[in-house]
């Protein structure tokens, strides 16, 4: 191991360091992942809890199980060919020489895959928050679920695409902006340390409020367009009848 904070290390340490801890078989080990797993259901949950509140729900666990394949099959697939196409595109121009749009396609292709990663929740929180309204039981009620859920994303797609698409560029961009400080600074003594821990920690909030108000906005934006599909339903059953009645 390095001596001091800072220290670079050299391939063969590392080497004796997965040798000598036996990280080559568990590199992780499993009290590692089953905390990481834990606090991710945590904050998952707690995320479903804050959007069930915004939107006048109990949060449930069925809802937010059942959610989950219903937003796989309604939003993998579109959002699949979208990434598959642009990141084609992003490949074609950099194939083209230009220095320029090489450097963009490196950019371009992580934010790319947190939008489309980012669009697929989007997809699962507008499932379940109108599941937790009304669980759907029949045929019919499945139908009209899995339709009005895929056309709150896909009706506004400059809206959602702007959500999607700027969230991900603040989250990557303060990353990168606290992992450049830290490399510029080094790691030679404690304060410094600490004060990219504390960043570390700022970005963290940052992100935390940025899920958490897209999370408020998904469930206001699911009770608005509740009330508007309901007015339009009533006024074609409305019109249906007249014209039955002439």
């Amino acid at each position: 191991m390095a001596n001091e904070w800072g220290d670079l290390l050299s391939a063969r340490d590392i080497w004796e360091i997965m040798e000598a801890g036996k990280l080559q078989d568990s590199p992780l080990g499993f009290w590692t992942v089953a905390i990481g797993l834990a606090a991710l259901l945590w904050a998952l949950w707690a995320g479903w809890k804050l959007q069930a509140r915004a939107a006048g729900f109990k949060a449930g666990l069925l809802p937010w199980t059942v959610a989950i394949p219903a937003a796989l099959a309604l939003g993998l697939p579109p959002l699949w060919i979208l990434r598959a196409a642009l990141g084609w595109l992003f490949g074609f121009l950099a194939d083209s020489g230009i220095q320029g749009l090489g450097w963009f396609n490196l950019a371009a292709a992580p934010i790319l895959k947190m939008s489309v990663a980012s669009a697929l929740m989007v997809q699962w929180w507008l499932c379940r928050v109108d599941m937790a309204s009304q669980l759907p039981k029949t045929v019919p009620e499945w139908r009209m679920h899995l339709s009005d859920s895929f056309l709150r994303l896909w009706r506004h797609p400059v809206q959602w695409g702007s959500v999607v698409f700027f969230g991900a560029v603040l989250r990557a961009g303060l990353a990168f902006w606290v992992l450049s400080l830290a490399w510029g600074w080094g790691g030679e003594d404690i304060p410094r340390l600490l004060a990219f821990a504390f960043l570390q920690a700022a970005v963290a909030g940052v992100n935390a409020w940025v899920i958490g108000w897209t999370l408020r906005a998904t469930a206001l934006f699911w009770k608005h367009d509740v009330m508007v599909r309901t007015e339009i339903r009533a006024l074609e059953k409305s019109v249906s009848a007249r014209r039955g009645l002439g």
